[in-house]
């Protein structure tokens, strides 16, 4: 592991062109995001307060809030850079009475609650322990029954296979990418995050009390779930 990584610090200076190379980054990144929205639009009452975790440059929530007039959205992220960005979208767009980001970790919401929360392509930057605590305050912080969208880079690192989509993967992007850029990103992928396999992902989120878990979403390393927040037993 390279101890010198620095999430915070990478989004930071990538902040600004964020937007512009993502879906040249990440195979069918806004497939994945349409979808993501949809799965809550139809889960969720029409004034459901949703959390975006990792809400990045802002263009989730903006797309939320436009789509839902009556929905409330809340995002957090660890970089500043990225919080600054989001927020002048938001003005731009007017929409402040209805979006809020704050700058920080999970623990900066943990006294909300929510119908419905995202975690897209966040928690592999996360340590086990950490991953774990993550999963258990995004599940804390649901209303019974709300909805959780988790989606991560997640394969066996082991195996043939693993190796095999990372050489898909950086073939998609030196379409559109300069192959320096690519191999760092690819570097960082085999050396800095913190994949699990799906099968243990479906185990975490069992295990912090979500049910119907379902596999919606594979692209190549990268995998989605959606799950909802068990009702609490009947006395």
């Amino acid at each position: 592991m390279n101890t010198e990584y620095n999430p915070e610090q990478r989004f930071n200076e990538r902040a600004v062109r964020y937007d512009d190379e993502i879906e040249n980054i990440i195979p069918g990144y806004r497939a994945l995001h349409d979808l993501s929205h949809n799965i809550l639009k139809i889960s969720l009452p029409k004034d459901a307060h949703v959390l975006i975790a990792g809400s990045g440059t802002g263009k989730e929530a903006i797309q939320y809030a436009f789509e839902n007039p009556k929905w409330k959205i809340t995002g957090f992220d660890i970089a500043e850079q990225m919080i600054r960005t989001a927020e002048e979208k938001v003005k731009t767009y007017e929409l402040q009475d209805r979006i809020e980001f704050i700058h920080g970790d999970i623990r900066k919401v943990l006294n909300r609650e929510f119908d419905g929360a995202t975690s897209i392509l966040i928690a592999h930057f996360m340590p086990i322990d950490e991953k774990k605590e993550f999963i258990k305050s995004i599940e804390l912080g649901l209303k019974p029954g709300g909805t959780f969208i988790l989606a991560d880079i997640c394969k066996d690192i082991n195996s043939d296979l693993y190796e095999k989509f990372l050489s898909v993967w950086k073939s998609f992007q030196l379409q559109n990418r300069e192959e320096k850029d690519v191999q760092e990103m690819l570097s960082n992928v085999r050396n800095n995050l913190h994949s699990i396999t799906p099968e243990d992902t479906i185990a975490l989120l069992e295990n912090n009390d979500f049910k119907k878990i379902n596999h919606f979403w594979r692209s190549l390393l990268i995998n989605g779930f959606v799950a909802e927040k068990r009702f609490e037993n009947p006395d």
